[in-house]
């Protein structure tokens, strides 16, 4: 499961148990350190693997990336073990910012991620229009060639009706004896101008037709070809710009939020190594002054007792000789009966 700023805002800790101690139970707060340290790891390979992916949509564009934006990745990844201190709620809640932060910082990096595959799509958009573009140029080149095939045609359609004149005109050259009875000289030369004219004029049509054609068609086909070819380049510079212009803020931004990130690291990584290298120096000095204390009361312990047993065997010796005394002095006295009755 995450763990979310409030989880480290919310955290409370039990005091510990014992006399002379203060503070924090060290256990609770070792746990919390190392859920925070798995979280940040955590972070740290999401990152990584953001830029990963950054990385392989601009080789896949074409675009090579930056070695040192891949190393500053590669640093940031590695998160060093930190070693579980004590820590107090200002603490807590000074990690529970700067780990806000750089979820804030991952939601941008994934935010720029977007915008690029955006711009990705919209560029492949662009190209698939000027390929539909291309297509229907070539429609069009394909229709001015229909054309050009049906102006030859009708080219040749021309010449067979010349050369059927042509044939005509031969027969009626080949049977001058039949054409002279059927009619005079000036008859048949009449009849081969007619159909030399016809000839002329259908040749001559076939040939301004064809031409007509062939011009209108290269005409049809430079026009259409100019504004595809124009197209095309416009699109392919824009396109080319916007991507450049989105490869150079993406990159941009990425760098600067792994230089934040790496900068942002370093600092807390230095701030808790202090932190616990000042936690430990003052432990190791109480722990000190408080066995000090403790060896100082046991010395003066120590000390009283012996004075007591000194007073104990002192008294006991004087008790014991002031029995004695007592004891002989009993002895010794004269009892109050026998005394009596010796007087009377």
């Amino acid at each position: 499961m995450a763990l979310t700023p409030e989880d480290v805002v919310k955290k409370e800790f039990t005091k510990p148990k014992g006399f002379g101690r203060s503070g924090y139970d060290e256990i609770q707060v070792d746990d919390f350190l190392d859920e925070i340290v798995v979280e940040l790891r955590r972070l740290n390979a999401e990152n990584e693997d953001l830029t990963t992916k950054l990385e392989e949509c601009r080789r896949s564009k074409g675009q090579t990336g930056r070695e040192q934006a891949g190393s500053s990745a590669s640093g940031a990844s590695a998160v060093p073990g930190m070693t579980p201190v004590s820590a107090g709620s200002r603490d807590a809640d000074k990690i529970a910012g700067e780990l806000s932060a750089a979820q804030d910082r991952l939601a941008a990096v994934k935010a720029e991620a977007a915008r690029a595959e955006e711009a990705a799509r919209a560029a492949k958009d662009a190209q698939a229009q000027f390929e539909a573009q291309a297509k229907q140029a070539q429609d069009r080149l394909s229709g001015v060639r229909a054309d050009i095939d049906k102006a030859e045609a009708a080219e040749r359609e021309a010449r067979q009706r010349a050369n059927a004149a042509n044939q005509q005109s031969a027969a009626f050259a080949a049977a001058p004896a039949q054409q002279a009875a059927a009619s005079n000289d000036s008859d048949a030369a009449g009849v081969i101008a007619l159909a030399q004219r016809l000839h002329d004029e259908h040749v001559s049509e076939g040939q301004s037709t064809r031409t007509r054609l062939i011009s209108e068609g290269e005409q049809h086909r430079e026009k259409v070809v100019g504004e595809a070819t124009s197209k095309r380049e416009e699109l392919l510079k824009q396109g080319q710009a916007k991507h450049d212009e989105l490869i150079r803020t993406g990159q941009a931004r990425h760098d600067e939020l792994i230089n934040a990130g790496q900068s942002k690291h370093d600092t807390l990584v230095k701030d808790a190594t202090n932190r616990s290298s000042t936690l430990v120096g003052e432990a190791e000095t109480k722990k000190s002054t408080i066995l000090g204390q403790l060896n100082t009361e046991r010395d003066r312990l120590t000390a009283d007792i012996e004075q007591l047993r000194t007073f104990e065997r002192d008294y006991r010796t004087k008790l014991k000789g002031y029995i004695e005394g007592q004891l002989k002095q009993l002895d010794h006295a004269p009892m109050e009966g026998k005394g009596a009755g010796a007087k009377a």
